[in-house]
C-alpha cells in the first residue's frame, strides 16, 4: 500500500470541495510568503509563485487580505484533515499513535517550513494563537481511541487534554528551534516508551492490589 504524504492527506478533501486553480493560488501564496513575507506580498507575487494568470487569481480573490484569510483557513483545515484520517484504519493504538505523531512533524515540516516563520513571524504566529484551540480539537479526536487504550492498560483516567497541548506545544517548539535528528529520533519513539511506560506502570499497579 503506497503510503501518502501529509500534503496528500490533509489536502484529498479540500481538493474535492475546491477548484484546482485555488489549490494552485493557496500553494503558490504559501511560498511568495516565504520569499517576500506578507507585508510586502502583492497580488503579482501570487499570481506568479501560482503559475495562474491573475484573471483567474481575481475571478476567485479580490485582494491580498482575501488570499491570506484563505491561506489560513487551508492550511488549518488541511491539518485538521490529514490528522483525523491518517490514523484510519489502524486498529491497534500504539501504531494508530505513531502515524499520528508522524503525520505531524512531517505536517509541521512540509507546511511551515523554516524560512516562512523566519521571513513572517507576525503571521505565523497569529495563525497558531487563532487556530489552536481548533488544532487542539483535532489533535484529541485523532487521539481518542489511543488514549482509551492507554487508560484501559493503566486503569486510570488521563488528562486527556493535557497530553494532547503537550504533543501539539512540543510540535510547535520546532518552529523556533528546529529539530535536531536526535530530536525526531526520541519523537518517532515516543509511542514505543510510552507503551512500555504504561505497560510497565499497569504492572506495578497490579502487584500492589494483589
Amino acid at each position: 500500500m503506497k503510503l501518502l504524504s501529509p500534503a496528500e492527506i490533509s489536502e484529498s478533501s479540500t481538493k474535492a470541495e475546491q477548484p484546482g486553480s485555488v489549490i494552485k493560488i493557496l500553494d503558490g501564496a504559501i511560498r511568495a510568503i516565504a520569499d517576500v513575507g506578507t507585508r510586502r506580498l502583492s497580488m503579482s507575487d501570487i499570481s506568479d509563485a501560482s503559475g495562474v494568470s491573475r484573471g483567474t487569481l481575481y475571478r476567485y480573490f479580490s485582494s491580498k487580505d482575501e488570499v491570506l484569510a484563505a491561506v489560513s483557513e487551508f492550511v488549518c483545515a488541511g491539518f485538521e484533515n490529514g490528522i483525523r484520517s491518517v490514523g484510519n484504519g489502524i486498529a491497534d493504538p500504539i501504531e494508530r499513535l505513531r502515524a499520528v505523531m508522524r503525520f505531524h512533524a512531517e505536517f509541521t515540516r512540509e507546511r511551515s517550513p523554516q524560512r516562512i516563520f523566519e521571513v513572517e513571524p507576525a503571521f505565523h504566529l497569529d495563525f497558531f494563537r487563532s487556530h489552536f484551540e481548533r488544532h487542539m480539537a483535532a489533535l484529541s479526536d485523532a487521539l481518542d481511541p489511543v488514549l482509551d487504550y492507554l487508560e484501559s492498560q493503566l486503569r486510570m483516567t488521563i488528562n486527556r487534554s493535557g497530553f494532547v497541548e503537550t504533543l501539539l506545544r512540543l510540535q510547535l517548539s520546532t518552529l523556533i528551534v528546529p529539530a535536531s535528528s536526535a530530536w525526531e529520533e526520541q519523537w518517532n519513539q515516543a509511542p514505543d516508551a510510552l507503551q512500555t511506560w504504561a505497560l510497565k506502570l499497569a504492572g506495578q499497579q497490579g502487584r500492589k492490589t494483589t
